[in-house]
């Protein structure tokens, strides 16, 4: 089975959202082939899960003052920090077209089953730790993921730590350690990145890609061709992305409690 695979390399991060919303609209009404789509965040970004509350989960000001972006995405699942040493990653496919299971956890199984390829061909272990859907390597979370379901399409979003600025988590998240094992007080001791693994060897990020894409491909048993977005999808992507800067999305679940406190009263 042939899916595409695109990469758009330093991708702003409202516009990122906007993009895998609008891959994931043209793949569910069958426009498009399935999508293997990667990414780095170009200005450090905050995804924030469709139900959160910006007001929880963020240090607003802080944000506000060093320029980081804070993007609802249309998954759930929690927040994560995301800056240029990450490879960002969505794979999109048609729900109910065979190749990712109807089931969530099913999905995050056979997605994730990608990293763990990925690991191993990079000389490394890779666990799938299906409490919190991440992988882990060494005892330590490496990708953080979430899941998505919506006009008849199936996405699964995360990462691969290449490395990572846990100072600067800490000075943009208010509980930068949630979504780690319990018992971690502080996020550097649960999570580990490549060039951890590495031992500061130093990596090929192009090389990475390749291993990561190879890894997705021997999971979902596909062959992925290097493709590019139609002008549909861009389009498209360009009028997503007006709502994803806006007040009102970021704010939308915030603004609902307000209102809900307020006749509550």
């Amino acid at each position: 089975m042939t899916w595409r695979f695109i990469d758009t390399g330093m991708t702003d991060g409202y516009y990122s959202a906007a993009l895998f919303e609008s891959i994931a609209k043209h793949v569910g009404n069958g426009e498009v082939d399935d999508t293997i789509f990667f990414w780095r965040a170009k200005t450090p970004t905050v995804y924030l899960g469709y139900h959160q509350y910006v007001e929880d989960e963020i240090h607003e000001d802080y944000c506000a003052a060093n320029g980081i972006q804070v993007v609802r995405r249309v998954l759930g699942g929690g927040c994560g920090f995301c800056d240029e040493d990450q490879i960002l990653f969505s794979i999109i496919a048609s729900e109910g077209g065979g190749t990712v299971p109807t089931d969530i956890q099913g999905a995050y199984s056979r997605i994730l089953g990608g990293l763990i390829n990925t690991l191993r061909m990079l000389g490394f272990d890779g666990k799938l730790e299906p409490t919190r859907n991440a992988v882990y390597s060494q005892g330590r979370k490496i990708s953080g993921n979430a899941q998505g379901r919506f006009d008849g399409a199936v996405l699964v979003n995360g990462s691969l730590l290449l490395d990572f600025g846990f100072d600067e988590m800490d000075r943009v998240l208010k509980n930068p350690t949630k979504n780690l094992a319990e018992g971690v007080q502080r996020a550097r001791d649960g999570m580990i990145t490549l060039s951890e693994l590495l031992d500061g060897a130093g990596y090929d990020i192009d090389h990475v890609k390749g291993a990561l894409k190879c890894g997705f491909e021997d999971a979902l048993g596909v062959e992925a061709r290097c493709s590019v977005l139609t002008g549909e999808e861009i389009e498209l992507a360009q009028r997503l992305n007006e709502k994803h800067l806006s007040r009102d999305w970021v704010y939308r679940m915030d603004d609902k409690r307000r209102r809900r406190r307020v006749r509550e009263r």
